[in-house]
């Protein structure tokens, strides 16, 4: 029950973090390696994020059908949302499938939805935030709606950077 609530909240808030993004104008903070911070301020209060694009994309598929891809980490709005981690993934997931997401090798299963995918809590997220900080490279495995396994190969370089500085503007 716990974690249908969970997940319920956590979709309720991405989908209103979407909306937010498409509302308002982003503004670049500030780029660590290869991790960028960025800030919005939405009709539901400042949104805070830190994001980073895959340096190595893997996979059979057709290169010119898939869309932008990247690894979240997000606050708010407000203070119920702290450290959400997410995943884009350029395409739509095979439904009711999960992806594997590694930091160095230790895996985390994240659910999936349309094109995104969440771990599942507050605990989970707190965990791979600190295998990131720890890392040097996250992977991450999906299966699209096509049936077509992606493999997506993320620097960690500016992570903990990224994220000291997310937590100061995002507090």
């Amino acid at each position: 029950m716990t974690k249908k609530i969970v997940l319920f909240l956590k979709i309720f808030i991405i989908c209103l973090f979407m909306k937010s993004l498409m509302a308002s104008e982003k503004i670049q903070i500030e780029k660590f390696n290869d991790w960028s911070v960025l800030r919005q301020e939405t009709d539901a209060g400042r949104l805070c994020y830190i994001t980073s694009e895959p340096i190595e994309k893997k996979g059979d598929y057709d290169k010119n059908n898939r869309g932008e891809t990247r690894v979240f980490v997000t606050h708010g709005p407000g203070k119920a949302e702290r450290d959400v981690v997410s995943i884009v993934a350029g395409y739509v997931f095979e439904k009711q499938s999960e992806v594997d997401l590694y930091v160095d090798g230790v895996k985390q299963l994240f659910f999936t939805l349309q094109d995104r995918a969440w771990s599942f809590g507050p605990d989970e997220d707190k965990k791979i935030i600190r295998n990131m900080k720890r890392g040097n490279k996250l992977t991450v495995e999906g299966v699209s709606s096509r049936g077509n396994k992606t493999i997506d190969i993320y620097s960690l370089s500016g992570f903990t950077k990224a994220k000291q500085m997310l937590d100061k503007i995002c507090p």
